[in-house]
């Protein structure tokens, strides 16, 4: 299935103001804008969020943020689970292909604890949302040392389910390719095929921490796709600066790039018609 059309746009709007008082977060006033080169069918975009309030129900216990609004936007302070980064970050709902009769509420603790419920119509393939944690780095991949992250995350098995669990970064000063997706867990409705590959079964890992994992790549348009190339992996760590730097190394990416937003999340296409929880319980990111 090929996913290289389809414009995502990172939105923004709503969070609880009370609650993200109490959990130490605060509104973006002043976050970098996104990388010049990126498309603006895409790129991150931060905006100053609308108050919007906590529900109290006990399905939404530990979340500071919820909202069900198209654009909604849950800012956070500094996380220590993300070093290295230019900015705070943040967890957006990212509606950013609504089509009719798309359902979806957005429930932050933090931004390495949140979960949606998403209600997307039946059969529907072309992606509706990309529920992420995100911020940006805004320097030149050079300038890195290492940028190691994990995950762990939870997507409904169910037949009628379209999704994939996957990172989304983004560059300036790029050739051809200007984002490049990490995609690391499917739904049964959604298999991990972006069309030619460019490379298969390339490992990664072995030091820093990260398990050794082959991956294969599909560079199709101004999209290099990383694609686990042995199964779901639900749950791990990856050597995301190594990765990055083979796509240079082999001339996808030219060698001052500059990295820019980085993003961690869920692609929502269905769920059969029926609510489903798509849920990111731990994540972490850090880059020196």
């Amino acid at each position: 299935m090929i996913r290289l059309t389809w414009p995502r746009i990172m939105l923004a709007a709503a969070c609880a103001a009370t609650a993200i008082a109490a959990a130490g977060c605060s509104p973006r006033t002043s976050v970098a804008s996104s990388p010049a080169a990126v498309s603006a069918t895409h790129a991150p975009t931060p905006a100053t969020p609308t108050p919007t309030t906590a529900s109290s129900s006990p399905t939404q216990a530990g979340a500071v943020c919820v909202t069900s609004d198209q654009k909604g936007h849950c800012p956070f302070g500094a996380y220590p689970g993300i070093t290295g980064a230019s900015t705070d970050p943040y967890v957006d709902q990212n509606v950013w292909g609504p089509i009719p009769g798309w359902q979806q509420t957005l429930y932050a603790t933090d931004p390495g604890h949140w979960y949606v419920t998403a209600n997307m119509p039946a059969g529907n393939t072309a992606v509706v949302s990309f529920p992420n944690t995100g911020f940006f780095y805004n320097k030149a991949l050079s300038g890195f040392s290492s940028i190691v992250s994990s995950f762990t995350d939870s997507i409904p098995a169910r037949a009628g389910t379209n999704a994939e669990a996957s990172y989304d970064i983004w560059f300036s000063n790029t050739g051809a390719v200007n984002e490049v997706m990490i995609q690391n867990d499917y739904s049964p409705g959604r298999a991990p095929s972006c069309g030619t590959w460019t490379a298969t079964s390339v490992q990664f890992g072995g030091s820093n921490g990260v398990p050794v994992h082959p991956w294969d790549l599909c560079v199709s348009g101004s999209t290099a796709y990383w694609e686990t190339a042995d199964g779901n992996m639900p749950s791990g760590t990856v050597d995301v600066l190594a990765m990055l730097r083979w796509l240079v190394s082999h001339g996808q990416l030219p060698a001052g790039v500059q990295l820019g937003g980085f993003s961690y999340g869920f692609e929502i296409s269905s769920t059969g018609g029926v609510d489903e929880n798509f849920q990111v319980s731990s994540f972490t990111a850090a880059a020196s």
